[in-house]
């Protein structure tokens, strides 16, 4: 598999609040990494989201963080998904 990355990822976990507007849901998830472009968000195993799909994050590791709107790029079945920022 080719590393087509634009920027070097830096592992980092944190816990996320995660909302698919588009569903009307929202979950608590881990990050895997993160990049200046995106990040790697580790979903639950029933979530079914598609290349394309704007999601909404915001860290919980501190109040009152700022919401960022992000697009699903990348998904690893059972794993989780790769987003780039918007």
């Amino acid at each position: 598999m080719t590393d087509n990355r634009r920027h070097p990822r830096l592992l980092h976990r944190a816990k996320l609040k995660v909302t698919v507007p588009c569903q009307a849901k929202q979950f608590l998830a881990d990050m895997r990494d993160f990049s200046e472009s995106g990040l790697f968000i580790m979903t639950p195993m029933d979530l079914s989201l598609n290349k394309g799909t704007l999601l909404e994050v915001q860290t919980t590791e501190f109040e009152d963080a700022p919401v960022q709107t992000v697009k699903v790029v990348r998904i690893e079945p059972g794993v989780g998904v790769g987003v780039e920022f918007v």
